[in-house]
């Protein structure tokens, strides 16, 4: 099938985790019991997407009962730590090196572009230089955290596109690869250890690697710089 967009995670795919982390032990350590209790109850809500409420309430639900306090004093906490304080450490994050080119060379060849994370999209890719984007949601969104194809699902029916048309871009193999692909999505894989049996359609270790095999499939199907079969 011919490559009209390629879509990207967020966290570990167009930034290294390893900076993300550095920027926010401290805030991490001071709340370690919040993000501990949002790890487990998101891991809960992956393999049991409760879709009767908007996400951040079922999320708020959860992580009070494993911290033993009202849903809105937890929703009121993860606001707070989660979506204000540590989102701040975008506005010093840097993108892996090579992306920006990347992204520009994919627009150059009339591709759509588009993002979807596991956690609210905001103001962060403003913050990383990184843009315009033809979509960009979260999955908190649909109510389904990655791997569920709810939500990849979504993303193509924004972009206006078959799933099949579209190239997946993250980091991890079980969330983005398996989700992408249970959708009808190829998925590509940046990761530096080759996973075994892996369903992605391109393991690679940097930037260029994508650019240079999502190149070789416009070549392969017939697209100019315009976007656009050649006769």
């Amino acid at each position: 099938m011919p490559l009209r967009a390629v879509a990207f995670d967020v966290d570990g795919t167009l930034y290294p985790n390893a900076s993300m982390y550095l920027r926010s032990v401290g805030l991490v350590l001071r709340h370690l019991r919040l993000f501990k209790a949002i790890e487990k109850a998101r891991i809960q809500l992956r393999e049991n997407p409760d879709l009767s409420e908007a996400f951040e309430r079922v999320q708020g639900r959860a992580v009070g009962e494993i911290l033993g306090i009202s849903s809105e004093e937890a929703q009121a906490r993860i606001e707070e730590v989660v979506y204000t304080r540590w989102y701040r450490v975008f506005t010093v994050l840097r993108p892996y090196k090579g992306v920006s080119e990347c992204l520009e060379s994919f627009r150059a060849q009339g591709l759509k572009l588009a993002a979807l994370s596991d956690f609210p999209i905001r103001g962060r890719l403003d913050d990383l230089g990184l843009g315009p984007w033809d979509c960009a949601f979260s999955t908190e969104d649909t109510g389904c955290l990655k791997p569920n194809p709810q939500s990849f699902a979504l993303l193509a029916e924004r972009l206006k596109l078959p799933p099949g048309d579209i190239l997946y871009v993250g980091n991890s193999h079980r969330y983005d690869v398996l989700g992408a692909v249970a959708a009808g999505m190829p998925a590509a894989h940046l990761t530096r250890r080759p996973v075994r049996g892996t369903q992605a359609v391109l393991e690679f270790q940097n930037y260029r690697q994508l650019g240079e095999y999502v190149l070789r499939r416009l070549a392969d199907s017939g697209y100019n710089s315009g976007g656009r079969v050649s006769d």
